[in-house]
């Protein structure tokens, strides 16, 4: 089956697979490719706390990707940071393969995965490599999707330990446009001195999604969103963060 012939795929890779998240709200990752699906991505986020030392944290990428077959996708990253702080700045240039490994509604759960390298042109940082197992299940009206994130940091530079974070999120598929729903991050740091709750960042909050056809051509394209707000629920998180990811796909 296809599925065995892809995990035997990230098993070769698995050496790779031992990883460090940046800090603050992340890209919700689906474990689904569609082939010939050109995709343009924005995703942003902002922190706002009383603390200067977590306040206006942010991060933006930018990416592009395609389905080259109806089980992988490749896409291309430009990422920028802003330290509390500081300014924002070039931070890293990112190659990623996303590969679904299970066809919708084949199993109890659909699954997939992602593996990254992020390459960083400051001489002081690590680059990063970030791989992520990816779930999703429907339950009637309700969509459930969960990110597994490891990274881990590689050649130069300090190095972070092993480091992990979970994201979970749950909407209603009310309809098309509009899909109402919430999520949860976990991000518990180097694992191995990931400490306390309260020492880990942990947030929940209201998200929305949806797809606005556009009909700019007639190949079905549309912009796909998922905007919210995470509320700090542990002391080492920010008190809020807010986050945006939008992205134009067309269909070849």
């Amino acid at each position: 089956m296809r599925i065995y012939s892809h995990l035997k795929t990230l098993a070769l890779l698995s050496p790779l697979m031992s990883a460090a998240p940046a800090f603050g709200a992340d890209k919700l990752y689906y474990p689904y490719v569609t082939r010939g699906e050109l995709e343009v991505e924005y995703f942003g986020s902002r922190s706002n706390d009383s603390d200067s030392s977590k306040d206006n944290a942010q991060k933006r990428q930018v990416s592009i990707g395609y389905g080259v077959t109806d089980w992988w996708k490749p896409e291309v990253y430009g990422n920028f940071e802003r330290e509390p702080g500081g300014k924002v700045t070039f931070d890293a240039w990112e190659w990623e393969n996303i590969f679904q490994l299970t066809n919708p509604g084949q199993y109890w759960l659909d699954l997939g995965a992602s593996i990254a390298y992020e390459y960083t042109p400051q001489t002081a940082r690590p680059d990063t490599i970030e791989t992520r197992l990816l779930l999703a299940k429907d339950v009637g009206q309700l969509s459930h999707v969960l990110n597994v994130i490891v990274e881990k940091d590689v050649g130069s530079g300090d190095k972070a330990d092993l480091e992990s974070t979970v994201l979970w999120s749950s909407r209603y598929r009310w309809f098309g446009y509009f899909e109402p729903g919430i999520e949860i991050s976990s991000d518990f740091g180097e694992l191995r001195h990931s400490g306390s709750f309260d020492d880990q960042k942990h947030a929940i909050g209201p998200f929305a999604y949806g797809k606005i056809p556009l009909g700019l051509t007639d190949r079905a394209d549309g912009l796909k969103y998922r905007v919210g707000y995470l509320v700090g629920v542990s002391q080492a998180a920010p008190s809020g963060e807010a986050s945006a990811q939008l992205e134009y796909e067309v269909h070849f």
